[in-house]
């Protein structure tokens, strides 16, 4: 018996729910589809399916089995799709995970792009600042922001992503001049929190020459900072931001830099992806490409001093 096609076979039968349909999706006799099964059953020298007349069902054995048999072979395609390279084309489907920002600003304007190089790959596009377990969630890959922990990943450096202050204009208009860092906590303030347990953004500013600590007496916390831009373009308050996702307002004069020679502590962005996991053609083809994105994109490594002289004669220093 050829026990991986034996294992192919058992899992077109429960995905396609009958032994014809599953015969017809593998172009084999019928007979030759139960005798498969039957064969496997008594190698295992357990149950795998439950028959009737109407319906199939897995056994309790089957439902085990069959989870390990999809990995196994997906593990095999994966590993043929590796070592075929360049040379194949990459079909089937990818989950990705990215953070929120990223995903808005920089991944989804390019997508056209990347379906343009490979139309036969499908891309499940999550976004989220939460830190999710590859594994257990069926991510393939994930873009992620600050400090990583878990060994269990592969890590890509691709870029450290500078965020500055932002206000809108009307907002400052009525406020008193903004000097120092020291001058802020006499203002409305917002800031993001981490939804991974890190906490609030810490409002430590620095500037090359010293650093700035200020207390928490922020009034309101956003868990999704393209949320706290929003309320800042609507003159909330002062909030932190990436360049890249506010060098619209800000060229557009919705937003305006705030003390732009002073900034957060550099926070590093990389490309993870499980180390056990067999990194695939296809896998490979999105790591690649984001890879490359990230680092050629300019505005990612724009710094907020940068984008106000952009801009600087806009609205001034």
């Amino acid at each position: 018996m050829d026990k991986l096609s034996a294992m192919a076979t058992f899992v077109a039968v429960v995905d396609t729910g009958s032994f014809t349909r599953a015969a017809e999706s593998l172009d084999l006799p019928k007979a030759r589809v139960s005798q498969r099964i039957s064969d496997l059953e008594a190698a295992l020298g357990v149950r795998l399916l439950q028959r009737s007349t109407r319906a199939l069902s897995l056994t309790k054995d089957g439902e085990v089995y069959l989870e390990r048999c999809r990995q196994i072979l997906l593990d095999i395609t994966e590993v043929e799709d590796a070592l075929k390279g360049s040379e194949s084309t990459p079909t089937g489907s990818i989950h990705v995970d990215v953070l929120t920002s990223i995903a808005r600003w920089v991944i989804a304007p390019h997508m056209h792009e990347f379906q343009a190089l490979y139309p036969n790959l499908a891309v499940r596009l999550g976004s989220s600042d939460r830190v999710s377990n590859l594994l257990e969630d069926g991510i393939d890959c994930a873009i992620r922001g600050g400090s990583l922990e878990d060994s269990a990943m592969v890590a890509r450096h691709v870029a450290d992503v500078t965020i500055g202050l932002y206000a809108s204009p009307v907002f400052l208009e009525n406020t008193e001049p903004i000097m120092e860092p020291e001058d802020l906590p006499n203002h409305q303030r917002m800031t993001w929190f981490s939804p991974r347990g890190g906490g609030r953004l810490a409002w430590q500013l620095e500037n090359g020459e010293r650093s700035v600590l200020l207390q928490a007496t922020e009034s309101v916390q956003f868990e999704d900072p393209d949320v706290a831009i929003a309320a800042c373009l609507a003159g909330t308050g002062i909030c932190p931001a990436a360049p890249f996702a506010v060098e619209a307002y800000v060229g557009t004069g919705q937003l305006v830099p705030v003390l732009p020679s002073w900034h957060f502590e550099p926070r590093p962005i990389h490309i993870v992806y499980p180390t056990r996991k067999h990194l695939s053609a296809k896998v490979r083809c999105f790591v690649d490409w984001s890879y490359e994105l990230l680092r050629k994109n300019e505005a990612v490594h724009l710094t907020p001093l940068a984008l106000a002289q952009r801009f600087l004669g806009s609205y001034g220093e």
